[in-house]
């Protein structure tokens, strides 16, 4: 799964326009990566949680 942020100029432009230290395009990428897995991890989770749900509810 692949998520992005877009291009790395437009999130350091966001950045300095709130005044936040700008983040260097490898680090940005490390943290892309890392966030990536979280929301694979979340979504996988919630998707057989509702699968447990919908099934639970069929055999009522």
């Amino acid at each position: 799964m692949k998520v992005s942020l877009g291009r790395p100029v437009k999130v350091n432009n966001i950045l300095n326009t709130l005044k936040i230290t700008l983040i260097a395009n490898r680090n940005l990428k490390k943290m892309e990566a890392r966030a990536g897995e979280a929301i694979k991890k979340i979504s996988t989770a919630s998707s057989y949680k509702a699968a447990i749900d919908v099934y639970q509810k069929e055999m009522e």
